[in-house]
């Protein structure tokens, strides 16, 4: 009679039930420590300014933060 029990529905039934209810409350749990991490960064600062404006100063707009690269070849005589 080896490997009845694993043939037999009704057992088999229960167990993966049993395995399907662990993994829900495992996943809810998962998802509950995110949503707390997530209201918890989303929770601006007391003492911090606005930071959704951008900054101010001598800007000349590049972008993608390369605003400060010169241009190598402004002098030379145009032959790339």
């Amino acid at each position: 009679m080896s490997g009845y029990t694993a043939q037999d529905g009704s057992w088999k039934a229960k167990e993966q039930s049993e395995e399907a209810r662990f993994a829900h409350e495992r996943e809810q749990q998962q998802l509950a420590a995110l949503r707390e991490k997530l209201e918890k960064d989303s929770a601006p600062p007391s003492n911090s300014t606005n930071s959704s404006t951008l900054p101010t100063g001598d800007i000349e707009g590049g972008y993608g933060g390369q605003e400060d690269l010169e241009d190598r070849y402004a002098t030379t005589s145009g032959e790339h």
